[in-house]
């Protein structure tokens, strides 16, 4: 028979608190952590409670020893993944590209690769500014091409009653 976990709980970590923020939690994947601290508080084993979340015995211990050493703030905390690489650009440098783009001075994400290039001297490739331009809450938007052979007048008045009397 396997040892019981010795886990010393905060006084306000009762099984009841923990299951009310478990449910009341909106990300999931604190959701899962949570709701496996309450099955823990409840007294079921990290292997059982690994069963019904649905991760490995390994991530519930690990979830166990991040609540030891910082409390639900520390479970809270930590995401999945890392990082990510910084950005080619500094923050100063990523405020001016959004200056110029707020002026309207962009049409294409190449437009904006140019830009930078020249200014900054950085290079990206025009896939990674499509990932770039959202995080910088950056939008090109263009009007859609007319034709130059399209006139205006001729569209509103077909608008107005079609192509004329047959």
């Amino acid at each position: 028979m396997a040892r019981k976990t010795a886990i010393v709980w905060a006084a306000e970590d009762t099984a009841e608190a923990l299951h009310a923020r478990y449910r009341a939690e909106p990300v999931a994947e604190v959701r899962t952590r949570l709701h496996a601290l309450w099955l823990l508080r409840r007294g079921e084993g990290p292997t059982a409670v690994a069963a019904v979340v649905g991760v490995s015995r390994n991530a519930v211990q690990q979830w166990l020893r991040w609540y030891r050493s910082g409390g639900l703030a520390a479970v809270r905390s930590h995401r999945r993944g890392g990082p990510g690489r910084p950005s080619f650009l500094t923050p100063d440098q990523q405020a001016q590209l959004v200056a110029e783009a707020a002026q309207g001075v962009f049409g294409t994400a190449q437009a904006v690769r140019d830009w930078i290039e020249e200014q900054f001297g950085v290079s990206y490739r025009v896939g990674s500014l499509y990932t770039l331009l959202p995080r910088l809450g950056i939008r090109l938007k263009v009007p859609r091409p007319h034709h130059p052979q399209s006139d205006p007048q001729a569209q509103a008045a077909w608008k107005k009653g079609g192509s004329g009397p047959a």
